[in-house]
């Protein structure tokens, strides 16, 4: 069994599905914590560590990931949403925040639009779901769809998405999670994992919010690293940074502000923890001064 930085608990949401969690801290509020593509509740354990002094924090393993149940699952972004909404309900988990990282993010963002009684704001890190494919772009992306979906799918190139998540040369815990990724992978077999993370990248394209994000009730605060080198997509989106990608979702969500952080990759909440801790702690006793 891999080791957490913080004791786990699981929630029983219904069709065969346990949701593994951790839940640290008190307060008035709910950061619930919410990871990306084949990843795990410790990517966010700088943030945790830090922000459970000032809000309840809550963080989970999506189904099929971490310590979370295993199964036939549609591994859909809405299939997710579905099963966060459902945590936050059995929970009873209220005034959340919703902190996601990368496809996080996009799942967060689905959920504040189908179900925005559950949530009252959102934080995306490094977030998917904030760029806009034509029909074209996504008939080229899942033509080589096998291919890119191999970063994820064997041991080395898990190795290689976790270092390109970094910027800075100090990888910090780096080899931590990649040791605990490669058991979990190893545990699942490596043709579960595929199979997930391949109907991962293909949800993602299925299932886009761009065009509904003018439709968010809720305050956004977008974080991305300069050197994000994920997101936007690379292939088709040669001429897009990272900055230009948050003005535009700036643009169309109602309540949105953006922090772009200097000398920092795709794990934006590990390279930059303290710059985004502050962030989350301002956005917090911003909505305690409402």
């Amino acid at each position: 069994m891999i080791n957490y930085p913080f004791p786990i608990h699981h929630c029983d949401i219904g069709s065969n599905i346990q949701i593994a969690y951790c839940d640290q801290g008190k307060g008035s509020y709910t950061l619930l914590f919410v990871h990306g593509l084949a990843n795990y509740i410790p990517v966010f354990r700088y943030n945790i560590t830090m922000l459970q002094q000032h809000a309840r924090c809550v963080a989970i393993d999506l189904p099929g990931n971490g310590q979370s149940s295993r199964g036939d699952y549609a591994f859909t972004m809405r299939f997710y949403a579905d099963a966060l909404a459902k945590f936050i309900a059995c929970m009873n988990l209220n005034n959340v925040v919703l902190v996601g990282h990368s496809m996080g993010g996009h799942i967060s963002l689905l959920t504040a639009l189908t179900q925005p009684h559950l949530v009252n704001k959102l934080v995306l890190l490094g977030s998917s779901g904030l760029e806009y494919f034509s029909e074209l772009e996504k008939t080229i992306l899942r033509g080589v769809l096998n291919i890119g979906s191999l970063v994820y799918a064997d041991t080395a190139g898990l190795e290689l998405a976790i270092y390109k998540s970094y910027y800075g040369t100090e990888r910090k815990g780096a080899e931590k999670i990649l040791s605990d990724l490669k058991q979990l992978m190893q545990a699942d077999t490596p043709k579960y994992w595929r199979n997930m993370v391949l109907k991962n990248m293909e949800a993602m394209l299925a299932e886009p919010v761009f065009l509904d994000l003018h439709q968010l009730k809720q305050e956004t605060l977008i974080v991305f690293g300069k050197q994000d080198d994920f997101i936007p997509n690379k292939f088709v989106h040669k001429a897009e940074t990272p900055e230009t990608l948050c003005l535009k979702a700036k643009d169309l969500i109602p309540n949105c502000s953006i922090e772009m952080i200097p000398d920092c990759g795709h794990f934006v909440q590990i390279e930059a923890a303290d710059a985004v801790n502050a962030l989350i702690c301002k956005l917090i006793e911003a909505k305690e001064a409402d």
